[in-house]
């Protein structure tokens, strides 16, 4: 009876699938290696709802010079920057995204603005 409960213990927990609550980019616009016409904005789409404090973004050009723009909106699982015009080159979006479950994840996005 005892190895009767445990293997019906095992099934049941082999059955329950892992708890993913981490905050985890899920969509850009621009994507991740688009050349693309100057955005006229940059939106990142989480899996979960952000954390507005502790989420944020910031856009930077091939020297590591801060180009955000506008301020970053952080608002349900979205952060979005309005960079204005960009120049013709390399861009680096780095996001930094924190949600209810208080885990930070970050990423970096690549994208070329052509002329």
């Amino acid at each position: 009876m005892k190895s009767l409960s445990l293997l019906a213990f095992l099934l049941l927990v082999s059955t329950v699938p892992p708890a993913f609550a981490h905050a985890r980019l899920v969509k850009s616009q621009p994507l991740e290696g688009a050349r693309i016409k100057s955005p006229a904005r940059i939106v990142l789409s989480f899996s979960e709802a952000l954390e507005p404090a502790f989420s944020g973004a910031l856009l930077m050009d091939k020297d590591g010079r801060n180009l955000s723009g506008e301020p970053v909106k952080v608002s349900g699982r979205v952060i979005t920057l309005k960079p204005g015009h960009l120049e013709p080159g390399d861009y680096v979006v780095s996001w930094h995204a924190v949600g209810h479950d208080t885990h930070r994840l970050e990423g970096r996005l690549h994208f070329r603005v052509r002329p």
